[in-house]
């Protein structure tokens, strides 16, 4: 007679047979399949895994106040404000299902993305796939799969000629924020509680920068806007990242979507890249998410002389490339209701650990106030101001293990240079 050990093995090995065969058999069927399964997940598989379309899993807080964009009558239609779309296909989607987006950052195969669209488990996600194959874990049965569009060579050479072409024509007409018109900037910094955009690297503004709206095609005017530089780690330029404003920078633009990054060419991935807010190089490296979290987090630490440099979002941290010269890492995080900004913070961490580096995360210490979904480390400079933000004990705490390990680490390289010597 059988244990219930044995059963419950027994019954986790046919599972599993059953999850592998399923996995097998699904080779080339994911487009087709999660398509059916996730309403608006077709727009993403046409697209391609180097286009960001809206995302299909969650709303992300966005989508719901309806705004008049500047210089339209106020009876004019309002338009949905909209947050940018950060949602794409895996590269290995067509074998995996994967996918990658800011509200998640779990989803590496099919299963687990429509666990995150509908909040189910494991063994409900692949019953939904079973179901979906009329009961059956084989698809021999069903016609061959829509095979995903191969892109021309030709066109995205084309593409990336216009992209490029786009990209230095916008960057070279910035100003940098010590220009006597950049005032829209520096009252967009002083609004944030950020002290003032000079001495920053990588960041600029844009007197009348061209907003486009992305659904319609729309024209929408110009508008003055920060605009900072996305780097791979030897320097090289991959896009740009946009802020519109209002046109004396105390607000944002009152547009669909005022934080826009602009598209990339073919041979240029943002991932692993960031924005360099310092160039320097220094033993430790501070990192934080979005443009102003991380000048926020940089005002607490400036006093150290600690480079800082921003990946503008959680998919961007996960994937960071780290420099030679970071010993240590600091990862000022944000604080999220979906957990992506907590999981990629802590996901840096381990794999700066993992290559031999000393890390830690820094979160916001307060709780998400109720209707937010996110809070970051400008929400506490601007909710207690720069100096009382400096004695929050944890940052303090940290600050004083930096010291430390800093005066150990001069200590061991002075001996080594005295042995080298003698």
């Amino acid at each position: 007679m059988k244990t219930k050990e044995q059963a419950r093995r027994e019954a986790y090995e046919r599972e599993r047979e059953i999850t592998n065969t399923l996995l097998s058999n699904l080779r080339g069927r994911w487009g087709d399949v999660l398509s059916a399964l996730i309403p608006g997940l077709q727009d993403a598989v046409a697209a391609g895994h180097r286009k960001k379309v809206q995302c299909p899993i969650s709303d992300h807080g966005g989508g719901k106040r309806a705004a008049t964009p500047q210089g339209s009558s106020a009876n004019a239609p309002a338009r949905r404000r909209r947050v940018e779309p950060d949602f794409r296909i895996a590269k290995d989607f067509d074998t995996t299902g994967g996918c990658h987006c800011t509200c998640n950052n779990e989803m590496g195969n099919g299963f687990r993305v429509l666990m995150a669209r509908y909040g189910c488990s494991f063994m409900e996600a692949k019953q939904m796939v079973i179901d979906h194959l009329g009961g059956r874990i084989t698809t021999n049965h069903l016609p061959p799969p829509t095979p995903i569009k191969q892109p021309d060579p030709r066109e995205i050479a084309r593409q990336d000629a216009t992209i490029r072409k786009r990209l230095e024509q916008t960057w070279s007409s910035t100003l940098g924020p010590e220009h006597p018109s950049a005032e829209p900037l520096h009252n967009w910094f002083e609004g944030r509680g950020l002290g003032s955009p000079t001495g920053l690297a990588n960041l600029r503004f844009h007197e009348a920068l061209s907003y486009v709206d992305y659904e319609t095609g729309e024209y929408l005017g110009k508008f003055p806007a920060q605009v900072a530089l996305l780097q791979h780690l030897d320097g090289t330029p991959v896009t740009l990242h946009r802020t519109y404003l209002s046109h004396d920078g105390r607000t944002k633009a009152d547009v669909p979507m005022a934080r826009k990054a602009e598209s990339h060419t073919s041979d240029r991935d943002p991932c692993g890249a960031a924005v360099h807010l310092d160039r320097h190089a220094h033993r430790v490296l501070a990192v934080g998410e979005g443009l102003e979290s991380s000048i926020a987090a940089r005002r607490l630490v400036d006093d150290l002389g600690i480079p800082m440099w921003s990946t503008l979002d959680a998919n961007g941290m996960r994937n960071l490339i780290l420099p030679d010269w970071a010993e240590i890492v600091v990862v000022f995080g944000d604080r999220d209701l979906s957990m992506a900004g907590q999981a990629a913070a802590y996901q840096l961490v381990e794999s700066a650990r993992a290559s031999g580096r000393r890390a830690t995360a820094l979160l916001p210490p307060f709780a998400i106030p109720d209707g937010q979904k996110s809070i970051d480390w400008n929400d506490v400079v601007l909710a207690m101001g720069p100096d009382a933000a400096r004695a929050i004990i944890q940052l303090q705490q940290w600050r004083s293990r930096l010291r430390q390990v800093l005066r150990e680490g001069s200590r061991t390289g002075s001996r080594s240079e005295a042995r080298a010597q003698s």
